[in-house]
Formats: C-alpha cells, sequence, structure tokens
C-alpha cells in the first residue's frame, strides 16, 4: 500500500511539475504573422534620440559640436516589415554638407537602432 500512495504522489508531482510546459490562457501568440505592434510617441522617440545623440558625443563616434542639438524633424517609416522613428537633427558647423543632417533610428519599442548621415 505504501508502495502505491508513494507512487501516486510522486506522478502527481511529476505532472505538476510539467505543468510550465503547456502554454497557458492568459496571452494569446495566434497563427498569423503579424504581431501587435507597440507604438511609441514622438516625444518618447525623441527623448530617446536625444539621450543616443549625447551617447554618440561622449563616446567619440560624432563630432562634439552635435552636442546640444535639438530635433529638427521627427517622422515615421516603414523599414522591411516594421516601422522605426527617424529623429533628425542639424549642425551647420560642419564644413561637409553631407554631414550636417544626423538621422537616428528608434524602434517601436524605444530601443535605438542606429544613426547616419543619409537617413536610409
Amino acid at each position: 500500500m505504501k508502495i502505491l500512495m508513494k507512487s501516486t504522489l510522486l506522478s502527481a508531482l511529476l505532472a505538476w511539475g510539467f505543468n510550465p510546459l503547456y502554454a497557458g490562457g492568459n496571452h494569446d501568440h495566434g497563427h498569423g504573422h503579424s504581431h501587435n505592434q507597440v507604438t511609441l510617441s514622438k516625444d518618447k522617440a525623441k527623448k530617446v534620440a536625444i539621450k543616443t545623440l549625447n551617447d554618440l558625443v561622449k563616446s567619440g563616434k560624432i563630432n562634439k559640436s552635435w552636442s546640444g542639438k535639438v530635433v529638427v524633424k521627427s517622422e515615421k517609416k516603414q523599414f522591411h516589415h516594421s516601422k522605426e522613428w527617424v529623429i533628425s537633427f542639424k549642425n551647420r558647423t560642419l564644413k561637409d554638407k553631407t554631414k550636417q543632417t544626423l538621422y537616428i533610428f528608434i524602434n517601436m519599442h524605444g530601443q535605438s537602432m542606429g544613426a547616419n548621415y543619409s537617413g536610409k
């Protein structure tokens, strides 16, 4: 009888221990390819871009003259399968006109995805 009780208890514990492997009902993964798109506000995207700009200056990746520049344009653009904010800054003190506009890309989750001078 003890063996039967122990094996029943062991079976119950093992079954309960593997329960997290099964999908719960509190979330929806769906079967389609479209996911719920997180939408980052323009203001939050600007804040992330300004922080990114300052980080690029501090790390020496861009000229110190970029420090303190303000956002001149912000727009959402479609890249591949997702949208990103493209935040533009101007620095007219630079002699090279092709590098007077810096574009910083922010995804809809609020992460900086990179920066360049082409906007592409």
